[in-house]
């Protein structure tokens, strides 16, 4: 099956570019993100060739952004400290003209993760990366919103925005079975963003390359337990020849 099916489409060049750009570049991503998530991102955004930085202090959050090549905000497990956290994190991304990719969990569920997302929205060349559920609860706030690029993962993943629009047919059942695999892809779009100005693209190329690479681990594993490392080595061993393959 080809990776892609709608508006525009992407082959396993394109992909690979974008891969070969993050571990020439290695860029860090600023992650404010899930406590049960942080280990797994991090040890996915090292496999896929960048930086992961988790500063989480309200007073050091701006510094450790500006630096970064991406920020990502995931309100998993959204805290007191976090919610101060991300407003600084909002202005750098203003401010630098940093990526920034904003990950809604569970944002159907409470009043106060509503109210971030809609604090967090409000900022121009905003990545989304949800599930189906999280972005119909935020469809009138993400219509509103100012040239934003929704990423609705799910059996295919769905990216649309005024630069491209595609549609990610690769992944496997095994990825919804292991706590923070969701909350990672957001990490790897915000490292693509880094060194691809195309959101859209961005965020294709590093579903395309995570979702092959759960395949691939899924045919190596015996179920939810040995599927995780063989998923990071899945991601790490990523190259073009891959790609061509499980794209045709």
């Amino acid at each position: 099956m080809s990776a892609t099916a709608a508006m525009d489409r992407l082959d396993a060049a394109c992909v690979a570019s974008v891969l070969a750009r993050v571990a020439e570049s290695r860029p860090r991503v600023q992650c404010l993100t899930n406590t049960v998530a942080q280990n797994i991102t991090a040890n996915m955004l090292l496999a896929f060739g960048a930086i992961p930085s988790m500063a989480i202090h309200v007073d050091e959050v701006a510094a450790m952004a500006e630096g970064a090549g991406a920020i990502l905000i995931n309100i998993g497990t959204i805290n007191a400290e976090s919610e101060l956290a991300i407003p600084k994190l909002l202005e750098v991304a203003r401010d630098r003209g940093k990526p920034l990719v904003f990950d809604p969990v569970f944002v159907e569920l409470s009043p106060l993760r509503r109210h971030v997302a809609r604090q967090v929205l409000r900022l121009p060349n905003l990545v989304v990366r949800g599930n189906a559920t999280e972005m119909a609860a935020l469809a009138g706030d993400l219509d509103a919103a100012d040239d934003v690029t929704r990423v609705t993962t799910g059996k295919v993943d769905r990216i649309e925005g005024r630069r491209g629009g595609f549609a990610i047919a690769h992944g496997h059942p095994l990825m919804t079975k292991v706590t923070g695999v969701g909350c990672a892809a957001g990490a790897l779009i915000a490292a693509c963003c880094a060194v691809e100005e195309n959101p859209a693209i961005a965020a294709a190329a590093a579903l395309t390359a995570y979702g092959i690479a759960g395949e691939i681990a899924a045919e190596r594993s015996r179920g939810p337990g040995s599927f995780e490392p063989e998923l990071i080595d899945a991601v790490a061993a990523m190259d073009e020849a891959t790609l061509a393959e499980r794209m045709r």
